[in-house]
């Protein structure tokens, strides 16, 4: 990550998550939450903290960074509303700035300007693909 840019990170408690494959629990909750033309150009990080790569505690973390600190309160007030996350949120629901950039978390994809998710998005671009099916779906049902 970039030292210095406007960051945050989105905590997720892993056993609450449900285990397995929580990466992609995660990302779905997190694209349920925020559309990612709602972010503009953004770069996507994911893993889980030092902290538990350490044993000391078990949060897998979704960060985002972005020139625009808009977008970082956007992402922030979105997910704070989401009954979702809070289901599934870290005692520390978010973490911010260096503290979060320190982080050991690997690419996980950007967002263009045209708000499409670009790059080696692995378990993001899952989540991303099942929560447009099912937004469609819904649509359908009307």
């Amino acid at each position: 990550m970039i030292p210095n840019m406007p960051t945050i990170g989105v905590r997720f408690d892993i056993a609450k998550t449900g285990g397995g494959y929580y990466g992609f629990a995660c990302w779905k909750i997190f694209w349920q939450a925020i559309n990612p033309e709602e972010i503009g150009v953004a770069s996507l990080y994911e893993g889980d903290t030092n902290a538990t790569l350490n044993g000391q505690e078990r949060v897998f973390c979704i960060a985002v960074q972005s020139l625009d600190g808009a977008a970082i309160g956007k992402i922030k007030a979105a997910l704070t509303q989401s009954e979702a996350f809070k289901g599934v949120c870290a005692s520390s629901m978010f973490v911010e700035g260096f503290s979060c950039a320190a982080e050991p978390l690997p690419d996980a994809g950007r967002i263009d300007a045209k708000g499409n998710l670009v790059g080696d998005a692995g378990a993001s671009r899952s989540a991303l693909d099942a929560v447009k099916k099912e937004r469609a779906a819904d649509e359908g049902c009307d």
